[in-house]
């Protein structure tokens, strides 16, 4: 999270596209993976890495979880979400968490490693400071959705032109990583997707359901990550 993309009138504009009938639906789906991957933390503390506007620390609250703590790097986001009534707020990057290790019970991402220049390094903090899990929310790059989105970024810029998309490879390749240069280890504990048969303005949440979770061609999929911490082994801390 070295740079910032969500500026001024961008940070707004996020927002914004939650209150859309499209972006609504797109909220729903994808609040029903991350609860799912988080529901054994109600009640604990949990670290949003890129929590933008707070949409997901609001929906989580909604959900009956206690108030995440949110992080990001963007100054006008923590702003929107500050307006919202989120208290647990903080400005930095992800790549350098400014938390002792083990001081959450999970630590997640929703959608938002994509938008970070040391992607690798903000897993490695993630694992650092969590005490049992990982989450990472990410815009697919094998779907319908993520592909025409790369197609219309080619003749108009948008916000996913700051970014780019990933994949269930690229994240475990990451999370090897991981394991190589300190004393964390990720463990995949589950992967699920949605928006398997969704572009830009359309979705079918009862299609979305109906299909199930388990296709790797959603727009958004989900990794979670068992933390698991080796004395002694690895190269850092």
């Amino acid at each position: 999270m070295g740079s910032n993309p969500f500026y001024g009138e961008r940070a707004l504009k996020y927002d914004l596209f939650f209150k859309t009938a499209f972006g609504r639906a797109v909220k729903e789906l994808e609040g029903e993976l991350l609860v799912e991957a988080l529901k054994e933390f109600k009640g604990r503390e949990l670290l949003e890495v890129g929590c933008g506007t707070g949409v997901w620390l609001e929906y989580l609250k909604e959900q009956g979880f206690k108030e995440p703590v949110g992080l990001d790097i963007s100054r006008d986001m923590l702003k929107v979400a500050k307006a919202k009534g989120l208290r647990k707020l903080v400005e930095g990057s992800g790549a350098h968490l400014p938390f002792r290790k083990s001081s959450f019970d999970a630590v997640y991402f929703m959608t938002s490693l994509e938008f970070m220049v040391e992607k690798r390094e903000a897993l490695l903090e993630a694992a650092r400071v969590s005490r049992k899990a990982v989450v990472v929310g990410f815009l697919n790059s094998f779907s319908l959705l993520n592909l025409y989105r790369k197609v219309k970024g080619l003749f108009k810029e948008s916000v996913y032109s700051a970014g780019s998309f990933l994949s269930r490879e690229e994240i475990l390749k990451m999370a090897r990583w991981v394991g190589e240069v300190s004393r964390y280890s990720l463990r995949v504990e589950s992967f699920k997707t949605t928006l398997n048969f969704s572009v830009d303005g359309f979705v079918n949440p009862k299609v979305e359901r109906l299909v199930g979770q388990e296709l790797p061609t959603g727009g958004f999929g989900i990794i979670k990550f068992r933390v698991i911490k080796r004395d002694g082994a690895g190269k850092g801390d």
